[in-house]
């Protein structure tokens, strides 16, 4: 009960207004923040005061909520708002208020598909590692990962940073960097156009640059407390210096962006890809993902294994087709 008295006071510190969502704990205390998610037992808080709070559900007696949930009880399941009427538990739906039991709350999530009028702040994560080893030899490598994503309205913006670099015994033996830019424009709930722009390069493969620059549209299958799934498909021209020759050639583009939390939030399984289809005899496809697992030591630092994957079809002469980084690092979130 400890870190309950904690949250309590910390909360009485917080103005009235900056309150949202309520929730009550068995021995009284009212714990206020917003319920970012229910599931496997546990009600996820995220607060302003101490992150993101993991609650047991039997450890809960009321909660209430300012928006509506996909709620699931037992064997119903409604959208609605979670309220108390005389001290019991009720769901606020548009057609009646439903009580239940707070043990009959399976799992309760937050569609974020609908974009407010609110503007919200950058939401912004970096993933470092670094290797170094001696002895018979010598090697340092470094990863860095910066992302950045931004939304107001129903525009959203993404902005994604990979650096990765090795030294082995003085020589560079990778030398990596790739810049991204998304834009989405929702014409409905799911329905968006896009527009993106990525810089690369890889002078170790020959890879001088490679511009893109693109537009399309997508779908975003879901988007709540639990993760997010969309896609996109969309025509790009793409400016090439390999070895040397300089080309400018039209693609096909086709995106993937996907991240699923488990474990009241505490495990993160994301994949993000690229793939550009270069109608050129000697170029073909170019493939670039980035996948992996992380796990939240708390609501701002987490360990992160991520697999970093480079494919073409047809590379230059001298080099493989496929460029695969293991990383296993520390990330950030601010």
């Amino acid at each position: 009960m400890t870190r309950y008295f904690l949250l309590l006071l910390f909360s009485i510190i917080i103005p009235r207004a900056a309150l949202g969502d309520t929730v009550v704990v068995e021995n009284g205390d009212v714990l206020t923040g917003e319920v970012d998610s229910i599931a496997g037992g546990r009600l996820v808080l995220s607060t302003t005061y101490a992150g993101d709070v993991v609650i047991d559900m039997a450890a809960v007696r009321e909660i209430e909520t300012e928006g509506n949930y996909t709620l699931r009880l037992q064997d119903k399941r409604v959208v609605g708002r979670l309220a108390s009427v005389d001290g019991a538990p009720v769901a606020i739906t548009a057609n009646a208020n439903i009580p239940f039991a707070i043990e009959d709350l399976v799992l309760a999530n937050q569609s974020k598909l609908a974009f407010t009028s609110l503007v919200r702040e950058w939401d912004s994560r970096v993933d470092l590692a670094l290797a170094l080893s001696s002895g018979n030899s010598t090697a340092e490598s470094y990863n860095t990962l910066i992302e950045s994503d931004y939304k107001r309205d129903r525009t959203a913006h993404q902005i994604t940073l990979l650096v990765n670099t090795e030294d082995s015994e003085g020589l560079k033996t990778k030398d990596q960097l790739d810049l991204d830019y998304g834009f989405k424009l929702f014409l409905s709930d799911q329905w968006f156009s896009s527009a993106n722009a990525e810089y690369f390069s890889d002078p170790i493969k020959d890879v001088d640059q490679r511009i893109s620059v693109g537009m399309g549209a997508g779908y975003q299958f879901v988007d709540n407390s639990f993760g997010a799934l969309s896609t996109e498909l969309g025509l790009s021209a793409v400016q090439e210096e390999l070895d040397g020759d300089d080309e400018v050639s039209p693609a096909i583009r086709w995106g993937l962006d996907y991240n699923r939390y488990f474990f009241a939030k505490r495990v993160e399984l994301f994949h993000r890809q690229s793939l550009l289809i270069i109608p050129e005899d000697d170029r073909g496809q170019v493939l670039s993902s980035s996948s992996g697992l992380r796990f939240a030591l708390n609501h701002r630092i987490d360990t992160a294994f991520r697999v970093d994957l480079n494919y073409e079809t047809d590379p230059t002469p001298g080099n493989e087709k496929t460029d695969t980084t293991y990383t296993l690092g520390l990330g950030i979130r601010f």
